[in-house]
């Protein structure tokens, strides 16, 4: 093995303490059915829908209904206006055949919480390296050791792959190991209720967002309560080792962003 090529550290990463709540968005929700739709026609036309109006979704599948909203997070540029979620909701209903539905405020002080199943994103970073590799943006050993120190070196120490990946001589070989390895570690709905105990309300969902660059899906949990309840899901947030939360205020209309100690990409105010 050549000196030059980097060796994954062991230091442990440092991590940001506490709760960050961003300034909240106007709140809006839009949703279609999917029932009797397959999930290849529904990538597909979801991608058409795309493609037609420039637009990025954010969204989940659950039950027979694909629902969206206005993702509230700037870091990317000011948050598109509702009238383009709008135009975005009323493409895709055209798309699939079926009518669309824009969602109300509620009477009572109740939020939601999309909150992915997925602990931390370790699993989702080393897809990439593997994509890269595929791709022909990695070529050579010196780079894509550095780029899997950069973005999972601990969770290639936490999984004791490190030594492994330190001996390899061979991008097949470093593909092959990665591909063997869950990075990750996948929560239920079951934990969930376990975490939170009574007085919320969780269904499946599975998350489903799509843009320009394709489209991202992870197992995830609806939650709904009471906005006094709220702190649990932040705690849980955490637990689960998410970067970012947004919450609904389903009554006031508004939506904002919550960063955990695990956020390395601040949001802008």
């Amino acid at each position: 093995m050549s000196e030059s090529m980097p060796i994954i550290k062991n230091e442990k990463q440092e991590q940001i303490v506490g709760f960050r709540e961003l300034v909240p968005e106007e709140f809006w929700g839009g949703s279609v059915s999917i029932e009797g739709i397959s999930q290849e026609e529904f990538a597909q036309k979801i991608k058409e829908a795309v493609e037609e109006t420039g637009f990025t979704y954010s969204g989940y599948t659950s039950g027979k209904e694909y629902h969206f909203s206005r993702y509230p997070r700037r870091a990317f540029g000011p948050v598109a206006p509702i009238e383009k979620h709008q135009v975005a909701l009323k493409t895709l209903a055209g798309k699939l055949g079926v009518e669309e539905k824009e969602e109300p405020k509620t009477e009572e002080p109740r939020f939601r919480v999309l909150l992915g199943l997925e602990e931390g994103y370790s699993e989702g970073k080393k897809k990439s390296i593997i994509k890269k590799i595929d791709k022909g943006e990695l070529v050579d050993m010196k780079s894509t050791k550095t780029e899997i120190e950069k973005l999972i070196g601990q969770a290639v120490r936490e999984n004791n792959i490190a030594d492994k990946i330190n001996v390899t001589e061979s991008l097949e070989e470093i593909k092959n190991i990665l591909s063997q390895t869950n990075l990750g570690k996948n929560h239920t709905l079951e934990e969930v209720q376990a975490e939170l105990g009574e007085g919320f309300d969780l269904r499946n969902a599975s998350i489903y967002s799509a843009g320009s660059w394709g489209n991202y899906q992870e197992p995830a949990v609806v939650i709904e309560g009471n906005q006094a309840n709220l702190s649990k899901v932040y705690a849980l947030a955490e637990k689960f080792k998410q970067a970012r939360i947004a919450v609904e205020n389903l009554k006031d209309g508004k939506s904002h962003m919550v960063e955990t100690k695990y956020c390395e990409d601040p949001d802008k105010e």
